[in-house]
């Protein structure tokens, strides 16, 4: 056999061999108005509680967590602090291996790294990257745009002989409900 095709198959087999068994893609949770402030608002600390639930139900359960490093150019940390919960929960640290901005690496390290293999990872971005993350992880065609109003939903990758299947899962924590203060009517 040419020495050439038996390269190439190598690689194919250790890219396939590499892939993680599941990817599930997140949004934060609600944030400000505005981009000033880097920080989830009380309904996304309440949403981020809620994806603990839901991922501390649901098998398999994650394996590793990531999130976009802060930078000076996109400074949020309302990634990290939305899975912050479900890694406490889960006793896992929220990695943060590149800048929201750099998601064709993240992809990269997904899909070749052996330590993501038949793996589990959540990944919780901006939204804006989402659907050009997911196209980076193999999916041929995922939605065009992740909605500027969706806080809740996820889409699940899964990865079986080198193929991926998108699953959009459209509510996947309910809205955050908040407390309000009760009125004494004395």
């Amino acid at each position: 056999m040419n020495i050439c095709l038996v390269s190439l198959l190598s690689l194919i087999t250790l890219s396939v061999a590499a892939d993680p068994t599941e990817v599930i893609l997140i949004r934060h949770g609600e944030k400000p108005e505005g981009r000033k402030d880097p920080h989830l608002t009380s309904e996304g600390r309440l949403r981020a509680v809620e994806w603990k639930g839901y991922f501390s139900a649901r098998t398999p359960r994650p394996d590793l967590l990531m999130a976009p490093k802060p930078s000076q150019q996109h400074p949020s940390v309302r990634p990290i602090e939305t899975l912050e919960p479900l890694g406490q929960s889960l006793h896992l640290t929220v990695e943060t291996p590149t800048e929201s901005g750099d998601h064709a690496e993240l992809a990269r390290q997904l899909r070749s790294d052996s330590r993501f293999q038949n793996k589990t990872v959540v990944v919780c971005w901006v939204h804006q990257s989402l659907p050009d993350l997911a196209r980076e992880l193999g999916v041929k065609n995922p939605p065009a745009e992740w909605g500027a109003e969706n806080y809740g939903g996820a889409w699940l990758l899964t990865y079986k002989a080198g193929s991926v299947a998108l699953k959009v899962i459209p509510d996947a924590t309910p809205a955050p409900k908040t407390v309000t203060p009760s009125v004494s009517t004395k």
